[in-house]
């Protein structure tokens, strides 16, 4: 009976030292976090549509993004991602041979290839995943490059003209951004992105709107605190 006693005060104590050493791994701030979106995408364009009249493709995006918590209310942010691009489907001829004359295209597809870096300020700071807040928001604004691997078409009086080109250029990432939290070490949130780019060219047609290409995003996404410790740690602890 004794012997038996003693086992089980020995069990109780090692369970209760790992309970406490869990308690204390998970209170360990999480500064890493990794995000998956998935929404809506467009982009804005010279051949792209009446826009006005709300007349132009949507596409799906994907966006896998990594941060690092600086302090408080900065995140640093690494993104890298994915967007089908298109002109409108449907077109004037009578426009199509005038940019035709001016070696513009008026037709385009492909598939946008993107990574940016830039900061993300929280509107409600906190100090650790523990401490955040259930709902929260953020901006950020940054810098990254972007290619576009494409088919264009251009119209001339006899025929019409495709040609395969991988135009590139700088944006600058514009992200306005509300998390819920979801556990202990998850968030969900929506985020809206304008990637101003620094090119009118990347549809093959320039100067026939009054602003640089851009695109716009709306996405849904999960966000993961990543632990600090080795999965084998947590898994096969001693």
């Amino acid at each position: 009976m004794k012997s038996f006693i003693l086992f089980i005060t020995i069990v109780s104590l090692s369970l209760g030292a790992l309970s406490a050493q869990g308690f204390y791994k998970e209170r360990i701030p999480r500064i890493y976090t990794l995000s998956f979106g998935v929404g809506p995408a467009s982009m804005y364009s010279d051949n792209g549509g009446p826009y006005r009249q709300l007349d132009f493709p949507i596409f799906a995006s994907f966006t896998l993004s990594a941060s690092k918590k600086i302090n408080r209310r900065m995140n640093l942010r690494l993104s890298t991602g994915y967007q089908h691009v298109s002109s409108n489907v449907e077109y004037v001829a009578e426009r199509a041979y005038e940019w035709g004359d001016e070696n513009k295209a008026y037709a385009f597809s492909g598939d946008a290839f993107y990574l940016d870096f830039m900061p993300e300020f929280y509107f409600l700071p906190f100090d650790t995943h523990i401490e955040r807040f259930r709902v929260n928001g953020y901006a950020g604004i940054g810098v990254g490059v972007i290619t576009i691997p494409q088919k264009q078409a251009y119209a001339k009086t006899d025929q019409v003209t495709i040609i395969e080109t991988s135009p590139s250029a700088l944006y600058v990432p514009i992200r306005l951004g509300g998390t819920v939290a979801w556990g202990a070490n998850w968030d969900v949130g929506f985020e809206a992105s304008l990637f101003t780019t620094f090119s009118d060219d990347l549809d093959g047609n320039a100067g026939s709107n009054r602003t640089n290409d851009m695109l716009l995003q709306g996405q849904f996404f999960v966000k993961r605190y990543l632990s600090p410790f080795p999965f084998w740690e947590k898994w096969f602890e001693k």
